[in-house]
């Protein structure tokens, strides 16, 4: 039995909808590790670490996303791209030589999220397809928003004659 150590009379309940938890479109999305844990596989017979990331940015902030990253697998190529994927979030995050998780925790940074099609009675899911490199720990900025409509090109102003002021105020 776990106590919950404070008064559940002076806490209003959670108004999450059922909705709350359906699939994100598939595109570009600012996240932010926030848990990871290393595991062993249901086989015993290597082990995995189970992250947690946040969306920090957009209509979907506050959402999660769950990922696994082989680390030690009997199957070469599951282990290979389990790692090549923890390596890839460690340089989205600009940390390419981290070499714990701890280190990549809190840290924003870009990828492309998919769907997963769920399997074994699981409904589909997000993944996330992509890290993409770029600034790391920049502020979140919405994503999957339409690009803004293009401008028509603004007329520059002639170049001052020579000996005349360069300066637009003066």
């Amino acid at each position: 039995m776990a106590k919950f150590n404070f008064d559940p009379s002076e806490v209003e309940a959670s108004t999450y909808s059922s909705d709350s938890y359906e699939v994100m479109p598939d595109g570009e999305y600012k996240l932010m590790g926030v848990d990871a844990e290393e595991k062993q596989t249901q086989k015993k017979n290597g082990t995995y670490i189970s992250a947690k990331f946040e969306v920090v940015g957009g209509p979907h902030t506050g959402r999660l996303v769950w990922q696994n990253f082989n680390i030690v697998n009997p199957n070469e190529t599951a282990q290979r791209i389990g790692r090549q994927e923890l390596v890839a979030w460690a340089t989205a995050c600009g940390k390419a030589t981290a070499d714990d998780t701890d280190k990549l925790l809190g840290k924003v940074f870009s990828a492309k999220l998919g769907l997963e099609k769920g399997t074994g009675g699981y409904a589909d899911s997000n993944r996330i397809k992509a890290f993409l490199i770029g600034t790391p720990n920049k502020a979140p900025e919405p994503m999957n928003t339409p690009a803004p409509a293009a401008q028509a090109p603004v007329a520059q102003a002639p170049v001052a004659a020579a000996g005349a002021s360069s300066n637009p105020w003066d």
